[in-house]
């Protein structure tokens, strides 16, 4: 039977715990707190709302920075401890519980979760554990089993000069894992360098990689450095590597190969020695089948690969994931805003998280910028839940639509005998293909204002806004460059 150390309760017990696997012990103030922990072990240590002696988020902090292997856990009663607890969870504190609000599977959950976490810990060794937080590795934040699993591998290679793969849905996170990746290496102290491939127009995209020549092409008024030549000696993360051109695929695996390249317009061969992490929201094992990625490629940046799981499939994250990204927005946007209510977690758990992480910082940003309140609950964050299901439900029906809709094939389309016999249209003149002067628009003008739109209706969402326009992200993004369009603010 796991034991539970738990400070400063009117009654020595808590009654969520009968009955479960969860010893009590019971001290009434945070000096003997901290002697218990010196003395015994516990699988967590759960502060009431308001301590004798000592305050709770003095003992919050002596007790982590004895021990940060033991999760500290606190009970939520008065709105004075709501309004301190951002502070409290900056210091590391694992969870919380509001107990009259709280049932017992939650709190259990969440002590189960605690043990997990600090089994974790015990085995490892004191250098691996200076790069732990108490709720997670480095930037990367959960303490889930899936994660627990995640972190074990980052730990076997954070030493290992090897090739890794990200493979994972996006928005969740792969961008920070890479980070992670190079700064617990042993490159650390050398450049890292992060390229999103489908945000950088296909033509660019080598000049962007591997530099160029001046004179080498239209606009190219100067010799430049390309981010392979930046990131030497270095780490160079790939993002969504999957869209890439064959061509570009073939001189990357030749830089994995042999460690050379040429800049665009020159003949110069260059060396480089370079790590890279690659990443990808697709399966690159299907576009081999359909000769859309090379093969011998996909060998050669699949050395370590890792699956980053989903948000919804690591549920039980979703209380730290959510307090951190409220700590950071708070900071960003100066709010008052310091607590997320009992209700208002099972409103963000009960939704499935298409977007994963990116789309949770979504939200809670938006309820942040909604909601001028210290508590957010329910109220303020189920509507927006709501909306974005309403609009993911609005897209499928529109990507369903545009599927179903017969084609016309073309032998069936028959040209008029002349112009001047052709029926005139009585609409043409309300027609969005017009004009006011009644000049029909160019096919230019008409691509930027359906991307306008499409833009400014999913708020600038690449994967939804190409969906509806019919076209790929990387098609997207290149008419966006082309266009020169940027987002306001």
């Amino acid at each position: 039977m796991s034991k539970v150390l738990y400070v400063g309760g009117q009654i020595k017990n808590i009654p969520m715990l009968v009955n479960t696997d969860y010893q009590v012990e019971y001290v009434q103030n945070g000096l003997i707190a901290i002697n218990a922990v010196q003395t015994q072990e516990y699988t967590a240590v759960i502060l009431e709302d308001q301590l004798p002696l000592m305050s709770v988020q003095r003992l919050t902090s002596e007790l982590l920075s004895m021990d940060k292997t033991t999760p500290v856990i606190s009970f939520i009663r008065s709105e004075e401890r709501r309004e301190q607890f951002l502070d409290d969870f900056g210091h590391g504190l694992f969870g919380w519980c509001e107990p009259e609000k709280c049932s017992s599977e939650e709190l259990v959950t969440l002590l189960n979760e605690a043990h997990r976490f600090h089994d974790f810990f015990q085995r490892l060794s004191n250098r691996d554990k200076k790069d732990f937080n108490s709720i997670g590795y480095g930037d990367i934040v959960g303490v889930s089993t899936l994660m627990i699993n995640l972190y074990h591998l980052l730990n076997q290679i954070k030493n290992k000069d090897v090739t890794v793969m990200l493979s994972g849905e996006s928005g969740t996170g792969k961008n920070i894992i890479a980070n992670v990746l190079h700064s617990k290496g042993i490159r650390r102290d050398k450049p890292s360098i992060s390229v999103n491939c489908p945000a950088i127009p296909s033509e660019l995209l080598e000049s962007e990689l591997f530099g160029h020549e001046k004179g080498s092409f239209t606009g190219a008024i100067e010799r430049t450095d390309g981010k392979f030549l930046m990131a030497n000696a270095g780490t160079i993360f790939l993002d969504e590597i999957g869209d890439m051109s064959s061509s570009l695929q073939a001189k990357i695996l030749r830089v994995l190969e042999s460690g050379e390249l040429e800049r665009v317009g020159s003949a110069e061969t260059m060396k480089v020695d370079i790590r890279i992490i690659s990443a990808t929201n697709q399966n690159l094992e299907e576009k081999i089948k359909k000769g859309e990625f090379r093969n011998d490629l996909y060998h050669r940046i699949n050395v370590f690969p890792i699956s980053v799981p989903t948000l919804r499939e690591r549920k039980d994250d979703i209380p730290i994931t959510a307090m951190f990204i409220l700590k950071k927005l708070v900071k960003k946007h100066k709010t008052k805003s310091r607590f997320i209510s009992t209700a208002g977690i099972r409103a963000l758990k009960a939704y499935n998280w298409p977007g994963n992480v990116r789309e949770l910082e979504n939200v809670i940003e938006r309820v942040v910028l909604l909601n001028d309140v210290s508590v957010l609950g329910e109220n303020e964050i189920a509507p927006l839940i709501n909306e974005n299901k309403r609009d993911q439900i609005s897209t499928v029906d529109t990507v369903q639509t545009n599927e179903s809709t017969p084609r016309i094939k073309t032998d069936e389309i028959k040209e008029p005998a002349s112009i001047q016999q052709a029926e005139p249209v009585t609409t043409a003149l309300n027609s969005p293909i017009l004009n006011n002067d009644g000049n029909i628009k160019t096919l230019k003008q008409l691509e930027y204002e359906a991307i306008i739109v499409g833009l400014e209706i999913t708020n600038w969402n690449m994967t939804l806004t190409a969906q509806q326009l019919g076209i790929s992200r990387m098609t997207l993004y290149r008419k966006i460059d082309q266009h020169g369009l940027k987002k306001n603010g």
